[in-house]
């Protein structure tokens, strides 16, 4: 059967189903029946007449030996007009030995198919052929060549051929027949079909009458959610059907029950921890707003006397320079440079405090970005001859005005390139800006010593450094790319990171912007 009605079957009920299965075999058993039946039928009774319309046309040959001998027409109209009452026979007619038609009743139009052929080569006694609804049958008229004890004998041993008879035979009542058989047969059929649907439904139907009631209160029990009990009746199988569900539904009601308990007593149990949770965050928001608040105030406080101590270093080295005394300029100015790195971590926990907090807020303003990566330039060349790597700024081929917060961007890109020039030696440090419609993209790149694939995500959590621990290798205070990644998401950006180890990294920064934000500038 073709699948898309064996699926609209599948929604049908079960005694549909099991009915309409039932239905198509006998449909199809009854009409291979009349089919056999038929063929069978029409079989028979076309051998039938064929035989009929050989003995006749032989019975035509036996009777028109004299008028053969005689070559006279009269002698053989009696044995013409027996054979014409045969309603099934609508020609007749003899031919001589050479081919003349001697005698013939019934169409002309008949005549055409024995005139025109030569019937003395042939071998058998008759000949038979069909065209369209009618038989030609032609049987050779012979006898006993010396004629003298039986002139009308016709098979002997040695026989001379005086003629040949002819008949036609119509098909007409064989197929009115047969058309007869085949109706009678397929009213039988449809009324055998008829009555055993009627009676296979209704069988079916009383059979499938308790399975109903339970497929009801099956139905009845999704529908509530109640455990309702099933009617034990009907045949082996529902019977065991039902009490298999009366069980079920008996097991689910005490599982019910217990389950009942059961949530009564987690209820309690979650009540309870439900207090003791909302205590302990509470606890833990207000030791959390106590940490950020203590960090922004000792930060903010630890800020004053670090820039008070770059101040004197800075008055101490002009004083020694004017008092001659060069050997102190290498002390002082490593004490201005840690001064001034422990001012940029000071700095890295007030943002973070700041941040945590909820107090950090995005400050748009209007900045060119050729003056922005000019900025930048200035700022990290002096951190490059500590690592011997040389800088490379891409500069777009035309200048725009961007409306972002400037002090952000800068301060991300900063953190980008710093680290860049920390862990990159002899290398080669890139920053490319690329403009597409409403994206501004950043790219940071570097040889450095790369990051491996499962500490990349790791990198951007804070206080995380990748060579973490007692042996490090590079200074920091692990809060560098934190701050910039909650920086870019505050400005509605990303931030992400691709690399291999002993490969570089780079470090992608895009920020969203609409096309009003830039506008190109003008010399």
């Amino acid at each position: 059967m073709p699948l898309p009605f064996l699926f609209s079957l599948n929604q049908q009920s079960f005694r549909r189903q099991l009915l309409t299965y039932i239905i198509a075999g006998v449909v199809l058993l009854v009409i291979i029946s009349s089919l056999l039946t038929s063929w069978q039928t029409s079989s028979q009774t076309r051998s039938m007449m064929t035989r009929n319309a050989s003995q006749m046309v032989k019975a035509l040959a036996e009777q028109s030996v004299l008028a053969l001998l005689t070559e006279s027409p009269e002698n053989a109209d009696t044995a013409l007009q027996q054979v014409l009452e045969f309603p099934d026979v609508v020609a007749a007619g003899l031919l001589t030995q050479d081919q003349r038609l001697l005698t013939w009743r019934g169409n002309p139009a008949d005549m055409g198919y024995f005139t025109e052929r030569n019937w003395s080569g042939s071998a058998s006694d008759i000949s038979m052929d069909t065209n369209g609804d009618l038989w030609y049958l032609v049987h050779k008229v012979s006898i006993d060549e010396d004629g003298v004890d039986n002139p009308l004998q016709l098979t002997t041993q040695d026989q001379q051929t005086l003629g040949y008879a002819l008949l036609v035979f119509s098909q007409e009542y064989l197929n009115q027949l047969n058309s007869r058989i085949f109706t009678s047969i397929a009213v039988t059929g449809c009324l055998a079909i008829l009555v055993m649907y009627l009676v296979i439904s209704g069988v079916i139907g009383r059979l499938l009458l308790p399975l109903q009631a339970l497929s009801r209160v099956m139905g009845q029990s999704h529908q509530s959610g109640e455990h309702l009990q099933a009617e034990v009746e009907g045949a082996k199988e529902i019977r065991r059907m039902a009490e298999s569900y009366n069980a079920m539904m008996t097991t689910l009601d005490e599982q019910d029950e217990r389950l009942r308990h059961h949530n009564e007593e987690l209820e309690a149990k979650v009540r309870i921890r439900t207090r003791e949770l909302t205590q302990a965050r509470d606890a833990a928001l207000s030791s959390n707003r106590h940490k950020s608040e203590f960090l922004a105030n000792m930060t903010h406080e630890l800020r004053t006397p670090i820039q008070s101590i770059i101040g004197y270093v800075d008055l101490v080295r002009e004083q020694t320079q004017l008092a001659g005394l060069p050997h102190l300029q290498e002390d002082l100015d490593r004490v201005n440079r840690n001064a001034e790195r422990l001012l940029g971590m000071i700095n890295c926990v007030l943002d973070l405090a700041k941040i945590e907090a909820g107090r950090m807020e995005v400050r748009l303003s209007s900045i060119h970005l050729y003056d922005l990566l000019r900025d930048i330039e200035e700022t990290v060349l002096p951190l490059l001859p500590s690592g011997n790597n040389r800088l490379d700024i891409v500069t777009p081929a035309t200048d725009r005005l961007i409306r972002v917060d400037a002090e952000k961007l800068f301060q991300v890109l900063i953190n980008l390139l710093s680290n860049a020039c920390k862990f990159t030696r002899d290398g080669l440090i890139r920053l490319s800006t690329e403009y597409q419609p409403g994206k501004l993209t950043f790219k940071v790149q570097d040889t450095g010593i790369g990051i491996e694939k499962d500490k990349q995500d790791s990198i951007f959590d804070q206080f995380r450094q990748l060579d973490s621990g007692e042996n490090r290798q590079f200074s920091g205070t692990g809060l560098g790319l934190a701050i910039s990644r909650q920086f870019t998401l505050l400005m509605g950006g990303t931030l992400s990171v691709q690399s291999q180890p002993g490969r570089g990294a780079t470090f992608t920064l895009e920020l969203p912007v609409s096309s009003a934000d830039y506008i190109s500038a003008r010399n």
